[in-house]
């Protein structure tokens, strides 16, 4: 059952790529599945948010969250290594790539109730609150549980297709086994000192060797956001440009050996 799960999500991917009207590529997803009801989950707000919701709040009697991580090509990721603001191409990526999650989870969550179980998507995990930057819902922390990688000093998981692409989860009461969280340190500076290349190319001094400010990286996010705005946000959008603004950067995920490799 976890090797059809798989499949489906692969599958939608690759389709939805071929698109006519889709301007971003995809590599394979990654897939893996945490246990609902781990110690790790009960203990999750201690390392997250206060206010993060738990799998039975999503849905009743969970078993497993479905965590999948879809990495991008490396013509997107080189499109957004020069520049002081987040490219195009990057921003491009980040829409369709958005707009593509909502797609596949109804895909899936239908493929799942006709097994004849049940899945849902926390609605809330889009959202975070102003006065933290936190949300109640941490996709790439619960991608940590279900064994796709670890955190590296750029605050993103890096998994064996590196740390330049996007994640999502389903809630889901299958009843298959979990994976197992991942026990070697994958970043190469949390490893041995190494590398840190991803402090040297955040541009608004949000990463350091041993921090991570969210609000200066929020403010980043939020110029390139305006500046879209107003680029674009009046007009007619072509295939291959972004539709408006968006709240994104990616500058500390592009060009650095664990951009799409495990290091």
């Amino acid at each position: 059952m976890k090797d059809l799960i798989k499949k489906y999500i692969r599958d939608f991917v690759k389709e939805y790529g071929e698109k006519d009207e889709i301007d971003t590529t995809w590599r394979e997803p990654l897939v893996g599945f945490a246990d609902a009801n781990s110690e790790e989950i009960k203990h999750i707000r201690e390392y997250t948010y206060e206010d993060h919701l738990m799998p039975s709040d999503i849905l009743e009697n969970p078993t497993v969250i479905i965590a999948y991580f879809i990495p991008f090509t490396k013509d997107i990721a080189d499109s957004n290594v020069k520049g002081e603001f987040a490219s195009e191409r990057w921003t491009v990526a980040y829409q369709e790539t958005n707009e593509m999650f909502n797609k596949l989870n109804e895909y899936i969550i239908e493929k799942i109730e006709n097994m004849g179980y049940k899945a849902a998507v926390c609605k809330e995990a889009g959202n975070f609150t102003r006065d933290v930057l936190k949300s109640k819902w941490s996709h790439r922390h619960l991608a940590k549980l279900a064994g796709l990688g670890t955190f590296g000093i750029n605050n993103m998981l890096i998994t064996d297709e590196g740390c330049c692409g996007r994640y999502f989860t389903i809630v889901s009461n299958l009843p298959v086994e979990a994976d197992k969280p991942l026990e070697e340190e994958i970043c190469l500076y949390k490893r041995d000192k190494t590398c840190g290349v991803c402090v040297k190319h955040c541009l608004s001094g949000a990463l350091s060797l041993d921090k991570f400010d969210r609000f200066k990286c929020y403010e980043t996010c939020d110029v390139n956001f305006k500046k879209y705005e107003e680029l674009y946000g009046n007009k007619d959008i072509e295939k291959g440009k972004p539709r408006g603004g968006s709240e994104v950067c990616g500058k500390c995920v592009v060009n650095l050996p664990c951009s799409f490799k495990r290091p």
